[in-house]
């Protein structure tokens, strides 16, 4: 579990504890990066949440273990937390396993772990590309531009006139 909320990290670990799994907490990236070696590759996944700095600390992470040149490093499942959908889809791009969009519960938390550790090892990438095209289709706008809107005038305000917002 990695976050840099101190108390955040703490309360989520315990989450995942909860649901039975084995959590070590920690902080930052050179944290992780030493921990992983450490452990000698025995670490099957990382949850990423930076509650501080939000989704681009969770890339940063994502990137540095993905392209590390210690493939132990780049081999576990990696779930990340994001505020927003083109947020999600930048994570799974770069080769998040899972993202949850905040804000979660607990149950999605733990759900969601356990989706990504139940998913085969063949179907990690297959699953990325499919989440992406699913999100890319309920936007019906390109990415950054904001969806098309048309005032509506048969919109009645409380005095009964029609009204823009």
């Amino acid at each position: 579990m990695v976050d840099d909320h101190l108390e955040a990290g703490y309360l989520l670990s315990r989450l995942l504890r909860r649901g039975g799994y084995e959590v070590a907490e920690l902080h930052d990236l050179d944290a992780v990066v030493e921990t992983l070696t450490e452990l000698d590759g025995s670490v099957a996944a990382i949850v990423a949440t930076f509650t501080h700095a939000g989704a681009a600390a969770s890339l940063h992470l994502l990137d540095a273990l993905r392209n590390h040149v210690d493939p132990r490093l780049s081999s576990p499942r990696i779930l990340l937390t994001a505020d927003e959908s083109r947020q999600q889809i930048f994570c799974l791009q770069a080769g998040a396993d899972a993202v949850l969009l905040r804000p979660f519960t607990d149950v999605e938390l733990t759900e969601a772990v356990d989706r990504m550790m139940a998913r085969p090892e063949r179907d990690r990438a297959a699953y990325r590309r499919i989440v992406i095209q699913r999100i890319k289709s309920e936007n019906s706008s390109p990415l950054g531009e904001p969806v098309p809107w048309e005032p509506d005038d048969t919109l009645e305000t409380p005095t009964g006139t029609s009204s823009y917002f």
